[in-house]
């Protein structure tokens, strides 16, 4: 995933909305997280990031049955903190995935905090 700021603090993240330069960070939720690369291969089946982040749903690693819910949250906080931090106005996010997806986790938690969310396949 990436998270955008405009060079100018103008607003419109979509291709084609500003002329202006687009500063991109990319980040690793997971792995902020405290996950390996590659991590486990779990994923959102029957719920959403705001379950998780909600308490409703947890995430259960496939390979080992270990619960792994807290790295997602935990690397979606550390993404947040970031994104405030250098003042993003969008996120780049990876389709498909538990935490980087519009979705996901982290994809939730940004635009609980207003930054716009763009899926990419």
């Amino acid at each position: 995933m990436s998270l955008a700021r405009l060079a100018t603090g103008q607003t419109g993240c979509a291709p084609g909305a500003t002329e202006e330069p687009i500063v991109l960070v990319p980040l690793y939720p997971e792995q902020l997280g405290g996950m390996p690369t590659p991590r486990t291969g779990e994923m959102l089946c029957g719920g959403t990031g705001a379950d998780v982040l909600d308490g409703r749903l947890r995430f259960i690693a496939p390979e080992t049955g270990q619960d792994v819910t807290e790295f997602h949250v935990k690397g979606a906080r550390h993404t947040l903190e970031i994104a405030q931090i250098i003042g993003a106005q969008c996120a780049y996010l990876k389709a498909g995935s538990p935490s980087c997806d519009r979705d996901g986790v982290t994809g939730e938690l940004l635009r609980r905090a207003g930054i716009e969310v763009i899926r990419v396949p």
